[in-house]
Parts: structure tokens; C-alpha cells; sequence
């Protein structure tokens, strides 16, 4: 079970959705950005980030409506328990292909950039004990880890990108707004969305945490905060290199920290320095998907704690993690999750549950009343 004092802070939820989400695919965000914008492609993230606030406004409608209740009880409720315990199950399929995704591409840039030598069963694996063992310690002991961590990702990435600032070719994002093809441009707007990937866990933070009027603004805030370092770090990826460089380039923001000079020279690798702030990005990633997971497990099977949920799904997210034979096997997999279950969980879902709870007029607020 958890401990009895397994509530977060709303400033713990707000550090907490920054780290989730920073990670998610930072790395290749810019060529993303780029192929169907261009070199306007740091608008479409304004443009996702805009979505992204619409589908969260939803979730947060839903979650607050039965603030008691966690996800597979309030989705049995509004949704009947056959179709409660599908969505549910799917839930915990996206999210653990999602983690496991996560892993393979960690491994594969780790290997590549970092531990050439080290067996790549030992990278993932090693990530995957890790972020178990912290999901294992429950969701408060997440909440004060991110008070920590918050600070050791985000202030030297701040100052790298303050240097870069200064050898940046701002004709790389010229001409603005033009060359632009309407329709591409709007499905590159909403698969930025899919970059925020993360929100949907709103839908099972509210029994975490006592100051549940809050959580809409404080999850509100911290996926604007996301959006602007998101659009901040692919416009100065776009203006160092310029959208033809990017296009070919596996990994841009790593090759952007790999061209910075920093006073002094002090730092000889700079890709090695931002691997260090993913890292631990990654990290939280890893563990929040582990115990959300978990968490769904437990609920839907009434019995057990979360913990043994988590020895089950963490040998099935390392072996899931090995089944692309590729990187970019891997990236279409990606792509197959984001328009498949990114989709539904973000795009569909919210908005059905929300319409269909306002029309039978249920909700735990309301039969309190």
C-alpha cells in the first residue's frame, strides 16, 4: 500500500507535468517542427500547445467532477463498466508502449553518443530498474524528487541556451509565415499536440492531492511553461542550422549543444552536458509511466498493491522496448501510437467523457449537493 501521506503539493504537481513532459521527443522535436512547417515549424508548437490547453481544459472538467474517484471508477460510471474496463486497459497499453519507446530511444542515443562500448540490455535495463524503484515509492516521494530535479535540468539548460542565443542566423526563420501549405501546416499543429504527451495524466492525479481546486490552473500553467521552452528551444534550433540541416539530422538539439562554445571551454562536450538534463527527464518519464500504469493495474483488479503491478509490466515495457529492429522502426511506432492511441486519449476521450457526463447530469459533485 501507499504510505498514508501520499499526497503531493500543487507546486510538486506543476514540477512533476514539466518534467514528464519536457522529455517527450525534445531531442527530435526541431525536424518534426520543420517537416511540416518549415522554417516557420516553431509556430506549430504554439499552435499544439494551444490544443494541447483545449484537451487538458476537458480532462480537468472530468477529473474535477468526481474528485474521490480515481480513472477506471469515474470512467465505469460515466461510460458503463464494459467500455470503463476497455479504456482503462487501453490506457495502460499506450502508456506502457509509450515508456517502452522511451527506453529504446534513451538506449539508442546513449549508446551512440555516450557508452559506446556498454551492452545496450544493460542501458535499458538499468533505466528500467531505476525508474521502477522509484515508482514503487509512490507518488509523494515523486512529488519531492522533482523539487530537486527541476533545478538540475532546467538552470544550466538555460544558461547553454542563453550562450546560444549569440550565434544564431536569424535569416534561417525568414521569410515568415510564407511558403506555407494551409493543410500540412494544421496536421503539423496537432501532431505538436502529441509532444504534450503527459496530460492525460491529469485524469489520475485529483485523489493525490488535497487542493483539488487548484489542479486545473496549476496544470494549466505548467503545460504553458513546457510549450514556451518547447517553441523557444526549435526556434533557435531552426535559427543555428536552418530547416535543410535539420531535415537530416537524427537527433537536432543534441547537435545544437554540440556546436556551442561555452566561455572558458570549460565543457568540452556540450552534447555530453544536455544528455545529463535528458537523462533525468527521461527518467521521470520512465517512472511516472511505470506507476500510473501500476496504478490503473490495481484499480481495475480491486486487489493488490501497486507494486506488484510493477513487476509485471516491467519486464513486458523491456521487451516491448527490444521488438523494433531500428531507430526508425522505432519513430513509426511512435508515429502508429501518437494517431492511434495519442489520438483517443488526448483528442477523443476528454471531449466524450465530458459531453456524455454533462448529458446524464452525473457527477460526484452533484449527487453531494
Amino acid at each position: 500500500m501507499f504510505s498514508e501521506n501520499n499526497f503531493i503539493t500543487i507546486r510538486q504537481l506543476k514540477l512533476l507535468l514539466i518534467l514528464d513532459i519536457f522529455g517527450m521527443g525534445i531531442t527530435i522535436l526541431p525536424q518534426k517542427a520543420v517537416e511540416y512547417g518549415g522554417q516557420n515549424g516553431w509556430i506549430l508548437i504554439i499552435f499544439g500547445l494551444i490544443l494541447s490547453l483545449v484537451c487538458l481544459f476537458f480532462i480537468n472538467e472530468v477529473a474535477k467532477s468526481y474528485p474521490d474517484d480515481n480513472f477506471v471508477e469515474y470512467s465505469k460510471k460515466i461510460l458503463g463498466k464494459p467500455l470503463g474496463y476497455i479504456i482503462s486497459i487501453g490506457f495502460i497499453v499506450k502508456i506502457l508502449i509509450s515508456v517502452a519507446m522511451q527506453i529504446r530511444v534513451f538506449s539508442e542515443i546513449l549508446k551512440e553518443i555516450m557508452l559506446f562500448n556498454t551492452p545496450f540490455w544493460i542501458i535499458s535495463l538499468s533505466m528500467l530498474i531505476l525508474g521502477a524503484y522509484m515508482a514503487s515509492k509512490g507518488y509523494e516521494a515523486r512529488g519531492r524528487i522533482a523539487e530537486i530535479l527541476i533545478f538540475i535540468v532546467f538552470l544550466p539548460l538555460f544558461f547553454v541556451f542563453f550562450i546560444a542565443i549569440f550565434g544564431l542566423d536569424f535569416s534561417n526563420i525568414r521569410p515568415f509565415l510564407r511558403e506555407i501549405e494551409p493543410s500540412k501546416f494544421l496536421r503539423g499543429g496537432a501532431y505538436m499536440t502529441f509532444y504534450f504527451s503527459g496530460i492525460e495524466f491529469i485524469f489520475l492525479v485529483y485523489p493525490y492531492i488535497k487542493e483539488k481546486q487548484k489542479i486545473k490552473g496549476a496544470s494549466m500553467k505548467a503545460i504553458g511553461i513546457v510549450g514556451i521552452i518547447m517553441t523557444f528551444t526549435t526556434l533557435i534550433t531552426i535559427a543555428r542550422f536552418g530547416k535543410y540541416d535539420i531535415s537530416h539530422q537524427m537527433w537536432p538539439v543534441l547537435e545544437l549543444m554540440d556546436t556551442i562554445d561555452l566561455p572558458g571551454s570549460f565543457i568540452e562536450r556540450q552534447d555530453a552536458l544536455i544528455m545529463t538534463f535528458w537523462i533525468i527527464s527521461i527518467f521521470m518519464i520512465v517512472n511516472a509511466g511505470i506507476f500510473f500504469s501500476a496504478v490503473i493495474g490495481k484499480d481495475i483488479a480491486k486487489k493488490g498493491t501497486h507494486t506488484k503491478f510493477i513487476c509485471v509490466f516491467v519486464p513486458i515495457i523491456y521487451i516491448i522496448s527490444f521488438l523494433p529492429k531500428d531507430i526508425e522502426m522505432v519513430y513509426k511506432v511512435v508515429d502508429f501510437s501518437n494517431i492511434t492511441f495519442g489520438t483517443f486519449y488526448i483528442f477523443i476521450l476528454p471531449i466524450a467523457l465530458y459531453f456524455i457526463m454533462k448529458i446524464r447530469g452525473d457527477s460526484n459533485d452533484k449527487k453531494n449537493s
